[in-house]
This record gives C-alpha cells, sequence and structure tokens, in this order.
C-alpha cells in the first residue's frame, strides 16, 4: 500500500488489453491426451544462457519502473511473491529464480519476461474469483520460464537478441494499455522488432505451458479444476471490448472450446485436493478494488457490496471500503470503519498498515509512530509495517532514529532493494555521506546495475565521514563489484563468438 493511491477510472470489467499475444491468453491449441508428458525445460544446449535471459528481463524491468507503469505497492507485489514462493515450494525440481509484480493497469492481462520477471495486470486479479485461479495464471506464466521457451526463441534470433532491451519493455508497457500500434513502434523504433517475438510464443510453447502449469498447480494444492474455470470466466469477459468491436487480437487467436477442453480434461483425471485459500487474497483483491476509478465511485461500490451482502469476506470488504475512504480523504470514516472491525476482533496486518496510513495522511505524526512501533511487534514480518514506519520518522524530521529502524530490518533482508533505498535517504538527512553512497551501491548492485554500484562505492570511499571498519567495507566492496563486471563482460564476449 502505497500513497497517494494511483488513479484508475477506466472500468475494469470492460478494459481488455490484448492487442499484443500475451502468453496466458495467447495461442490456443487442441486439446491434449496425455498429461503426464516430460518436462523440457533443459536448455543445457542452448546458446542462451540464463545469465543473459535475466540481464536482459533486468533492464526491462529497470525500464518498465521508471514508466510508472509497475504498481509501486510493497502488499500486493508482497502477496504475489508469496503466491508465487507456494508454488515454488511444491516444485522442488525448478531451479530458476522467479520475481512476480503487479502492473497498475485495469486490462485483463498477464506476461512473462525473460529471466523470470512476471507481470499482472490489477484487473486481471480482479477477474479472479478464488485464489487458485490466480495460482493458475502464475502457473502457466512459470512454466515459459521453466521450459526456457526464450532461450530457444532467442536462440533462432542470436545474432541481435540483445538489442532490444528498451524494445522488449516498450511493447510489454504498450501492450498493457492495449495499444497494438503503440508496440509495434516501440519496436521498429529500437531497431529490434524482433522484441516482438519475446511477447508472442508458439503454438507448441502454449501447449507445454498449460501441461507443465498445471501440473505446478496441482502438486501446490491448489484446486486443479480453477485453470479452466478461470479460461472460461476470461473468454466471457473479453467477448467484446469497451467500445464494443471485438478485438483484432481475440479475432485470431481466441481461447476457445478445445482449450477450455483441455483443461476440463485434465482436472476431471487428477485427485482433487481442497485449496489453501489465504485470507490475504481476499484484502489484496479489495485494496486493488479501491483503486480502480474516482474515490466516491471506489467508496459507493464497496458500501454496494456491504449492504447487498454481496462478498467473499465481509472483513476484507469492510477493509476495502476503509481504502477507498481513505483515497476519499474521509479519514474520521476510515477509522470507524477500521475501529469496527478491531471490535470485532480481526486481525490481519494489512489493516493494521492501513490505519497506520490514515494516521499519517491525517497528519497524525506522533500518533503514527506509535502505532507503527506497535504493529511491528505484532506482526514483524510484514513488510510494509517496516518501510511505513522509517517513512513516518523521516516526514517527523528524525533521520537518525529512521536509519536504526532500517538498520534493524537490513539484518534481517539485506537484499531488500526498498530498504536500502530508504536507508540511503535516512543517512543523507542524517549527514552521513558514506553511508548514503554504500547503501545506494547495494541497492544498485542488487537491481543489476554494477556500474551505478561501483560507482556510488567510489564516492563512498571518498566521503570520509565513517570509521576505519565501514571504510574498509566500503574499498574490499568496490573490489568486489569490479570484479563481478569484468566477469561479466568477458562472459558476455564469449557468448557472442560462441
Amino acid at each position: 500500500m502505497r500513497f497517494p493511491f494511483p488513479v484508475l477510472a477506466k472500468p475494469v470489467a470492460a478494459a481488455v488489453a490484448l492487442t499484443l499475444s500475451l502468453p496466458f491468453v495467447a495461442t490456443v491449441l487442441p486439446a491434449v491426451a496425455q498429461t503426464n508428458l516430460p518436462e523440457l525445460g533443459d536448455s543445457s544446449g542452448a546458446l542462451v544462457t540464463g545469465q543473459q535471459e535475466r540481464k536482459l528481463g533486468a533492464e526491462a524491468m529497470r525500464e518498465i519502473r521508471a514508466s510508472g507503469a509497475w504498481l509501486n505497492d510493497p502488499e500486493v507485489n508482497a502477496y504475489l511473491n508469496d503466491l508465487g514462493r507456494r508454488i515454488l515450494d511444491a516444485n522442488p525440481t525448478i531451479r530458476d529464480k522467479f520475481e512476480f509484480f503487479a502492473m497498475g493497469d485495469p486490462g485483463v492481462n498477464a506476461f512473462a519476461m525473460p529471466g523470470g520477471y512476471i507481470g499482472v495486470n490489477l484487473g486481471l486479479v480482479l477477474l479472479t474469483q478464488s485464489e487458485s485461479e490466480l495460482a493458475s495464471v502464475l502457473s502457466h506464466e512459470m512454466a515459459h520460464v521453466t521450459q526456457k521457451h526464450y532461450a530457444r526463441m532467442m536462440d533462432d534470433q542470436r545474432k541481435n537478441a540483445w538489442i532490444g532491451i528498451a524494445g522488449l519493455a516498450g511493447a510489454v508497457l504498450a501492450a498493457s494499455k492495449g495499444k497494438g500500434d503503440a508496440a509495434q513502434g516501440a519496436l521498429l523504433g529500437t531497431q529490434a522488432a524482433q522484441v516482438q517475438s519475446y511477447l508472442n510464443f508458439s503454438r507448441d510453447n502454449e501447449r507445454e505451458a498449460d501441461r507443465i502449469g498445471f501440473q505446478y498447480l496441482a502438486r501446490a494444492q491448489f484446486d486443479p479444476a480453477s485453470m479452466g474455470v478461470f479460461m472460461e470466466r476470461l473468454q466471457r469477459s473479453t467477448s467484446l471490448s469497451d467500445t464494443g468491436v471485438v478485438p483484432g487480437y481475440l479475432r485470431t487467436h481466441p481461447v476457445t472450446v478445445e482449450r477450455i477442453a483441455d483443461a476440463r480434461s485434465r482436472s476431471a483425471n487428477s485427485e482433487f485436493k481442497l485449496a489453501r485459500e489465504s485470507l490475504d487474497f481476499h484484502y489484496v483483491r479489495a485494496l486493488l478494488r479501491s483503486y480502480v476509478g474516482e474515490p466516491k465511485t471506489a467508496v459507493a461500490f464497496f458500501e454496494s457490496a456491504l449492504e447487498d451482502r454481496k462478498f467473499a469476506s465481509e472483513a476484507a470488504t469492510r477493509y476495502g471500503l476503509a481504502a477507498a475512504l481513505l483515497r476519499a480523504r474521509d479519514f474520521e470514516r476510515a477509522k470507524r470503519e477500521l475501529a469496527t472491525l478491531e471490535a470485532a476482533r480481526v486481525h490481519h496486518p494489512m489493516i493494521a498498515a492501513m490505519l497506520g496510513q490514515v494516521l499519517v495522511q491525517n497528519e497524525e505524526i506522533p500518533a503514527a509512530v506509535r502505532h507503527y512501533e506497535r504493529a511491528i511487534a505484532e506482526f514483524p514480518t510484514h513488510w510494509q509495517l517496516h518501510y511505513d514506519l522509517p517513512e513516518v520518522l523521516l516526514r517527523s524530521k528524525e533521520p537518525k532514529r529512521a536509519l536504526t529502524s532500517l538498520e534493524k530490518s537490513l539484518a534481517k533482508r539485506p537484499d531488500d532493494v526498498q530498504l536500502l533505498e530508504l536507508a540511503a535517504r535516512a543517512s543523507a538527512e542524517a549527514g552521513y555521506k558514506m553511508r548514503q553512497h554504500r547503501f545506494l551501491g547495494e541497492q544498485y548492485a542488487r537491481q543489476g546495475n554494477l556500474r551505478g554500484a561501483i560507482d556510488q562505492f567510489e564516492l563512498a570511499s571518498k566521503a570520509g565521514d565513517g570509521d576505519y571498519y565501514e571504510a574498509s567495507y566500503v574499498e574490499a566492496r568496490a573490489r568486489e563489484l569490479k570484479r563481478e563486471m569484468q566477469v561479466a563482460r568477458q562472459n558476455e564476449r564469449r557468448a557472442l563468438f560462441e
């Protein structure tokens, strides 16, 4: 939950962004008789390495983040990563690394990028009616990655596969908005029209992703019927665009009866296992729904749902109402809704984080600080709280206290990019130049920007305001990153001539 909220005025039910052949709703395939075929993810013979895929994906992710299309909401993104981790934990043979993230677009879409970066549009999450349905989408996208579909395509385009980073990001962004012509223009503008193929999986790739994704889903004990159920809902919801015209992509690549029948056949032949539906799913959907439309419209939506008792979770729906009221800046009423949940003994970390934001937005800063300290003690693993407390302390002009909080959090999560960014800010405001550049260096290193990281550590070594141990660490870290960059360059040169 990040504030201010994004304003998404386009109605979700009518927003369909499928102009490009994004993976989950891509080419439809005939039913498959066998469901226990081997996984074909071994790319040991591929010319494109996993490291190269990860580099391409990481650089495209930086472009997407910079564009503002990425939804900067730690609670939503943490939930997607937790859901993905549940699938990974149930499938220990998967060795790929993944990062799941939300796109702040109400269009119904999802996509995978090289290196295991999987994006899910806000609209798709809202279209799902169960956690198993959302898990079925992630499983399908994960299968595209584990089966090395990108590496296979890039091997076919070996000579120019690495010149389209900006084009890949541009294609994803344009596709998320349903702008097919803009996507093509972005590709041609970078002289990288081949990047289009990164978003268009072949019929065989789709067939394999459906089959392997289903196996991932079932092993994680999600409802195996959910994949077919969601396909049917997707077919119904995308039959017409908001202009009343069937999108061109859907005319040529529909979600057909055959693909739905294939998914149904798989689930019918598998052992049913009761899905473990988490409360987080309902709270995240409520939060995302509160982002859609004007604030008054969002408030009216939740009021109507509560009045008509149309909800899967009353507590999550009331939480969504509080989020919408916060967007509408009706702080007192938002407090009352959250107090109603507290009186009903409903305890959830997202409720605690929401109350903190109500206090902050209402300029009750000392009360917000006390609240966040109590909330972290109650929910120590809910990282939104760890981000919000130092933000509030910085707002109250207490950077040293914020830095103390951040260093405690970083001891538990040293790779957390957002904590590192906050620590750099707190250090700058406290006047600690060496720490400021050191934290920025670590942030850039974890984002794959080795050149930027080295620059920051060199600035840190020149700051001169740290002790002997910190100065020694900074110099050693700079040398380590330089060696790492040198090895990366050697690998890239070697790959070009293989």
